[in-house]
């Protein structure tokens, strides 16, 4: 088999091609900053698998969940994110994981923003518990300092159950990957933002987010699960 040396080898491994995204969605995420994609085969097949893989992860785990990385900081007892499951580095766990970031339509929507090589950076998981999960807006990458600076990259979230107001859907606010510096160099970032949309969303969708995006968790009100991957590419 021939060596993959970079993301054009890649995607010639998977057939990816300038036809994998529409015209119509590589405009929308350069313009909103945002693409959602519809649940696909191999998400929709491995639904009720990926549920079980990871709330038995969640059980074995425990108060360790998460800490991948920054091992120094965990002291027994002590979760990664109080009231919220999280899981770190899913790709050593599982090998179902790892086809997970082989989804065509995730690396085109990475490539078309970062516009140069891609690789994965993380690949994680968090479901808020029931009053929790709201955040303030922010950005998952680098700010720009220029409109000449490329874009930090993109995370996608893949959502393993319904995504819904009831149980927290993600808040974004379209077209701010534009705007330059962080986000509260513009709004209170502790405020709910007036242009902001709401990832309402059957399980199995995904959201393909730029990372300079303002976006903020919201509160699981209901207490559903709203399980949620997410794949951090740069």
């Amino acid at each position: 088999m021939t060596e993959i040396k970079n993301t054009e080898d890649l995607f010639k491994r998977l057939n990816i091609t300038e036809k994998t995204l529409s015209a119509e969605q590589k405009k929308f995420i350069a313009d909103n900053g945002y693409l959602v994609i519809p649940p696909g085969k191999f998400i929709k097949k491995n639904l009720s698998l990926l549920r079980k893989i990871t709330s038995d992860l969640i059980i074995k785990e425990g108060d360790k969940g998460g800490w991948e990385g920054k091992e120094q900081h965990y002291k027994k007892g002590k979760y990664f994110e109080t009231n919220a499951d999280r899981l770190g580095n899913l790709i050593e766990k599982d090998i179902i994981f790892s086809e997970l970031i082989l989804i065509p339509e995730i690396l085109a929507a990475a490539h078309e923003v970062i516009k140069s090589d891609i690789k994965v950076g993380g690949l994680n998981f968090r479901n808020p518990h029931k009053g929790y999960g709201e955040q303030a807006i922010h950005i998952d990458g680098r700010p720009r300092r220029d409109l000449s600076e490329t874009f930090a990259g993109v995370i996608a979230y893949i959502y393993l159950d319904e995504s819904k107001i009831e149980n927290g859907a993600t808040r974004v606010i379209p077209g701010t990957h534009k705007k330059l510096g962080w986000p509260d160099y513009h709004i209170n970032t502790n405020v709910r933002h007036k242009e902001e949309i709401r990832t309402v969303l059957p399980a199995g969708s995904v959201v393909i987010l730029n990372l300079n995006t303002w976006h903020a968790g919201a509160k699981n009100i209901n207490g559903e699960p709203r399980k949620t991957i997410f794949i951090q590419i740069k």
